[in-house]
């Protein structure tokens, strides 16, 4: 079930929005609009209540284009995110979706964050095309810099795929995990 929510998302970014354009509500109710990155990348229906931060200088500098959609809080005040993103082929670091994958989808074995657990890197199709997807199973400290800050798990879920002319998008979802699956439908 909240795969096929991921999956509708990716197609209306990936796709241009065809069959998802006059869509307003999703299941659960949430209200939802029409958002346009910079650049005319990609489109996507988003939470309209959720906050919106667009990175349009690291887009237009770095050739990474995107968005980040703050929703609802734990009890500890850590909220939903939903990050979309669009890599440029010219982009300085991640020049392809395996560049990506590698550096993204398992544990880094120099500084390795002890307590965190990846997926599987497993395949699936989004708009006809060949994805990529990943969950990890990490944590956040709460507040960053305090001398005793709380630990809150964090659950992620990461789907890439690759664009139809150079580049790649990421769909990132990251959700304190006492509210992580009420929320991944959105």
């Amino acid at each position: 079930m909240h795969k096929n929510f991921i999956k509708a998302l990716l197609i209306c970014c990936c796709a241009g929005l065809t069959a998802c354009a006059h869509a307003k509500t999703v299941k659960g109710g949430a209200d939802m609009e029409l958002f346009t990155s910079d650049g005319n990348f990609f489109t996507a229906m988003v939470p309209k209540a959720w906050a919106k931060t667009e990175r349009v200088s690291a887009g237009r500098q770095a050739r990474e284009f995107g968005a980040d959609f703050l929703g609802p809080t734990n009890k500890d005040g850590v909220p939903a995110r939903i990050s979309l993103t669009f890599f440029g082929a010219d982009h300085e670091r991640f020049t392809s979706v395996d560049k990506y994958l590698r550096i993204n989808a398992k544990p880094n074995p120099i500084l390795a964050i002890e307590g965190q657990k990846y997926g599987p890197l497993t395949k699936t199709k989004i708009a006809g095309r060949g994805a990529s997807q990943f969950e990890v199973n990490t944590f956040s400290f709460i507040p960053p810099n305090a001398v005793n800050p709380k630990e809150v798990p964090i659950y992620e879920k990461h789907i890439v795929v690759p664009g139809k002319k150079g580049g790649f998008y990421v769909l990132t979802y990251h959700a304190p995990a006492d509210i992580a699956k009420a929320n991944i439908g959105v």
